[in-house]
C-alpha cells in the first residue's frame, strides 16, 4: 500500500488523516503479509497543472542533492521499492516503510 508520510488517523489535516485511516482498515483485512509504504513528496512529471505541487517538486529537488532521503523520492525509486518488498521475504506481518527506508529498498 503506497501511503503518504505523515499518515496518521488522529491527524487535523484531512489528507494525512485519511491516509491513516486507509492503512488502518487495509490492516484490518487481515492478509498474511501487508507492506505500507510512506513516502514523502514524490518526484514526477504530471500530465495535468498542479502549480503548487510544480514549485514544491522544483524546490526539493534541489534540496534532495543535499538532503536525499529527507523531504522527497523518485517515483521509480518507489515503484523499485515496491516490487522489491515483494521479492524479498518481510520482516513481520505489517511491514511500514518511511521514506529513508523506501530509498533504500528503491536502490536495490
Amino acid at each position: 500500500l503506497q501511503s503518504s508520510q505523515g499518515a496518521n488517523q488522529h491527524s487535523r489535516f484531512l489528507y494525512l488523516r485519511v491516509k491513516g485511516e486507509v492503512e488502518n482498515l487495509v490492516q484490518a483485512v487481515g492478509f498474511d503479509r501487508c507492506t505500507i509504504l510512506r513516502p514523502a513528496v514524490l518526484l514526477c512529471k504530471r500530465q495535468e497543472s498542479r502549480p503548487t505541487e510544480w514549485m514544491a517538486q522544483q524546490f526539493l529537488g534541489v534540496v534532495a542533492r543535499v538532503f536525499p532521503t529527507a523531504y522527497s523520492v523518485p517515483v521509480e525509486t518507489v515503484a523499485r521499492a515496491m516490487v522489491a518488498t515483494v521479492l524479498q521475504p518481510g520482516k513481520g506481518k505489517v511491514e511500514v516503510l518511511e521514506n529513508r527506508a523506501i530509498h533504500e529498498l528503491g536502490k536495490a
